[in-house]
């Protein structure tokens, strides 16, 4: 992996962590993720439009094909990391959303994708893997004061790692391969249509309405919203661009560095227990993420 790949993954791996944390601060509706989904599209399809005018007539059929399966698998995914945020702590739901989308994403892709790790890369993915039950594991305390609520947070963490995995599949096979897609003219287009999917559940909910606009017009909201509408997709055009210059079974498990921040962001902002056990993940982490990063 080269240290482009490696700097790109990093630099979404801390955006990333920075925008889960005010979306578990925000404690928001369903609304939320939709306006981030509009606000996003109004502002970044025409400016697609402007840097490269040809930028959808260079788009396969194939191309938007995989833009129609990956958005609802997005969609989801924020809906089901917003409810976990809702039933658990972001230091038990957020390193185990991270932890089995890699896992589940490096198997695809070694096996549907043929990427073939070298014998260090195999050793780096390993201490990645093995760190993340590390960093998911609750401290026993936790475990007699707790226990439903960790129950919880693996669940859902669980759940929405299975849809990381989905998206980071589809979203890789989508920029790698022949479809005329890069990785602002897939991701942009499928913001929009994001919006379009999740609209008709939104409008199903009796007080989408005022929920949107309590979200608009309240300023703890109005700031998770912001940094989520910028965070989101700034993290992830960074990882689709790493993406087109190193193999997928490297990217995925890279970046779970992430997880580090969300550590440290649960332990210092949000007073959760850092323990002996995790802080031991965070170091085989550290050791994994290098063993990638010299790769190639």
């Amino acid at each position: 992996m080269s240290l482009t790949a490696l700097t790109l993954v990093l630099t979404a791996a801390l955006v990333h962590a920075t925008w889960n944390y005010f979306l578990k601060k925000a404690n928001a509706t369903r609304p939320f993720w939709w306006l981030v989904y509009i606000i996003t599209a109004v502002i970044t399809v025409p400016a697609l439009f402007i840097y490269d005018p040809q930028a959808l007539t260079n788009i396969t059929p194939t191309g938007w094909l995989v833009i129609a399966l990956s958005a609802p698998i997005h969609v989801i995914y924020g809906q089901v990391l917003q409810i976990g945020y809702k039933k658990s702590d972001y230091s038990i739901v957020y390193p185990t959303a991270r932890g089995t989308g890699p896992l589940i994403t490096v198997l695809c892709a070694v096996l549907i994708l043929g990427d073939r790790p070298s014998f260090w890369g195999w050793i780096g993915i390993a201490l990645i893997l093995a760190s993340i039950v590390l960093l998911a594991m609750p401290h026993k305390q936790d475990k007699q004061t707790q226990d439903l609520r960790i129950r919880a947070g693996i669940f859902w963490g669980f759940l929405t790692g299975s849809f990381i995995a989905g998206y980071s599949f589809c979203d890789a096979w989508a920029v790698q391969q022949e479809t005329g897609l890069t990785p602002l003219s897939f991701y942009f287009p499928s913001i929009a249509v994001r919006a379009i999917v999740f609209a008709p559940f939104i409008m199903m909910h009796a007080n989408w309405k005022a929920e949107s606009k309590e979200i608009l017009t309240t300023p703890r909201l109005q700031k998770a919203l912001a940094v989520v509408t910028v965070g989101s997709p700034l993290a992830y055009i960074l990882v689709l661009y790493a993406m087109t210059i190193a193999p997928l079974a490297y990217v995925a498990p890279s970046r779970e560095v992430g997880m580090m921040i969300g550590v440290v962001l649960g332990g210092l902002l949000l007073r959760e227990r850092l323990s002996v056990t995790r802080l031991a993940g965070v170091i085989g982490m550290t050791l994994g993420v290098i063993l990638v990063g010299l790769e190639g």
